[in-house]
């Protein structure tokens, strides 16, 4: 803000001892207006979606891509990305917490979404440990489909996600479509109305078994109640969002039920509060932290001992690295992941935040200011701009 204004407002913090990356993440940029760049979204998929488009898997190909457990990514076809709304959603994404920090709480993609949407399998049923090595998986094409490729999908939209938080970035990898998605399922002012289906017989053979809850975007939109390509709209949209425009239970039991099969065999371990790995990249999912995406009640999390620049590392300069020995200590986890499968109870009401009688005067006093910004920022919206609203909107709490 400027030097002369009346009010100094502080975007940090209240409390340092969670988010300890304020500094360096690029919501300060916003803060100090310097708020125009927008994410590069990297891919390299194109290629094989316009053979979709051009032409009929052979049956033999359909055959193998059935076999490896991501039948579901192929029948759901790709979205157009839009970067500015990717862009919009890293802006509120932190790696202390692995989670997006919106106005209405604390969300974040789960396992649960990498297999409702995409059908990708969540759970190793191989009868081994978690792979980390890509080569040695596929040597058996029929086993393929065994490993849990949505845990491992997950690790790395996390890991870019984290990246591309960081002011320094100007780029980000990982499944966007899966993010893109997952906004439109929950954020009601993000999304474009589905207004037709669109024609796939000159791409998917017919005949072919039912694909995930994600094919249903794969479709004709109309963008009259929202907007697309506009970066300020989109943060203004999330600055403003009420709780009647976040969704936290997009996926009823009833659209759970009607789904295949292999859009729910992981449906268990959907609350396991494990780290997850791909190769050298590990992230920990963190389901307890969001647990009214769930239907449960949702109570002050504990912390994970888990480095919060943990995104800082990577395979460059050591090719020769076991990652399963690197792991060990972390793999674990993941290999007892019944163990720590997080439950609560089911949410009757309001999904306001339940506080513990146990809970130390220090959390409570947190999760009142927390309870408290949105009428703060009701009033604030007389006197400050849009753009001061953001960072306040957007304010790192727990």
């Amino acid at each position: 803000m400027a030097a002369n204004n009346a009010y100094q407002l502080d975007p940090d913090p209240l409390d340092p001892s969670v988010l300890t990356g304020q500094l360096t993440h690029r919501s300060r940029d916003i803060w100090i207006a310097n708020d125009n760049m927008i994410l590069n979204t990297r891919k390299c998929d194109g290629k094989f979606w316009d053979l979709v488009n051009e032409h009929l898997i052979h049956p033999r190909v359909l055959d193998v891509i059935k076999l490896s457990g991501l039948y579901g990514v192929y029948r759901s076809h790709r979205p157009v990305i839009d970067r500015t709304l990717i862009t919009a959603l890293v802006e509120r994404w932190w790696p202390e917490t692995q989670t997006f920090h919106f106005r209405t709480g604390e969300s974040t993609v789960t396992l649960q979404d990498m297999e409702i949407l995409y059908g990708l399998p969540v759970k190793d049923t191989s009868g081994g440990l978690l792979k980390l090595m890509y080569l040695p998986m596929l040597e058996d094409i029929t086993t393929v489909g065994s490993y849990s490729w949505g845990s491992a999908t997950l690790a790395y939209l996390y890991r870019f996600l984290c990246k591309a938080s960081q002011s320094s970035q100007y780029e980000i990898a990982g499944f966007l479509p899966l993010l893109q998605i997952w906004a439109w399922e929950r954020v009601t002012v993000l999304r474009p109305q589905i207004v037709a289906k669109r024609d796939t017989r000159n791409i998917f053979p017919i005949g072919l078994p039912r694909g995930p809850h994600a094919s249903r975007w794969y479709a004709h939109f109309s963008w009259t109640d929202t907007t697309k390509h506009v970066l300020r709209v989109f943060r203004d949209a999330l600055d403003s969002m009420t709780e009647d425009q976040f969704i936290w239970e997009p996926y009823s039991s009833d659209i759970i039920e009607s789904l295949p099969k292999y859009c729910r065999v992981g449906r268990d371990i959907w609350h396991a509060r494990v780290p997850i790995f791909c190769w050298d990249v590990v992230e920990v999912h963190l389901p307890d932290r969001v647990m009214r995406q769930f239907g449960l009640v949702q109570a002050i999390p504990s912390s994970f001992a888990f480095d919060a620049t943990h995104f800082n590392h990577d395979r460059r300069g050591r090719s020769n690295t076991n990652w399963e020995l690197e792991h060990a200590q972390w793999l674990h986890f993941w290999n007892h992941i019944d163990q720590y499968v997080r439950n609560a109870p089911i949410l009757h009401g309001s999904l306001r935040l339940a506080r513990s009688v146990e809970t130390s005067s220090a959390k409570v006093l947190e999760q009142a200011w927390i309870d408290m910004r949105g009428m703060i920022v009701e009033v604030l919206k007389i006197f400050v701009t849009s753009e001061i609203l953001f960072v306040l909107c957007g304010l790192p709490y727990k």
